[in-house]
């Protein structure tokens, strides 16, 4: 009977130290910046000039797949989101489709996530670079 003890104390040392050195589960960087965002944008050719934007980002987004949508409410256009590169602290999008309205796909720009959990959008395109903060509505 004593013989055992030894031999169970082995088997539980060993799944312990075990799974103390397992990996832990990967992170999705994307998972960070899931949510919905609003905010004003103001553009680089008429600061006076603003526009009322959201941006809804899903979780589980991958580089290069589709990631969510803006949609820009001041001038009725909503485009879809694909996810070029990802940081801890950098989402780098292009409009890949034009969902509804007149406004062309294909820029792209940055959300960077802010010290105070907001995000600073910055959009540029050959006329004009848009940018400003967004919060959780």
């Amino acid at each position: 009977m004593k013989t055992k003890y030894p031999f169970v104390l082995i088997v539980l040392l060993s799944v312990l130290f075990a799974n103390g050195c397992a990996q832990p589960a990967p992170v999705n960087l994307s998972d960070r910046f899931a949510s919905s965002w609003s905010g004003v944008m103001s553009f680089s050719t008429d600061p006076s000039h603003t526009e009322d934007i959201v941006v809804t980002i899903p979780t589980g987004c991958s580089a290069g797949g589709v990631c969510g949508e803006l949609n820009n409410t001041s001038v009725g256009c909503k485009w879809e989101l694909t996810l070029v590169t990802i940081t801890d602290k950098v989402f780098t999008y292009k409009f890949s489709k034009t969902l509804s309205g007149e406004c062309p796909s294909g820029s792209g720009g940055t959300l960077t996530m802010q010290a105070d959990g907001t995000l600073f959008r910055e959009h540029k395109t050959p006329d004009f670079t848009a940018s400003g903060q967004l919060k959780h509505p």
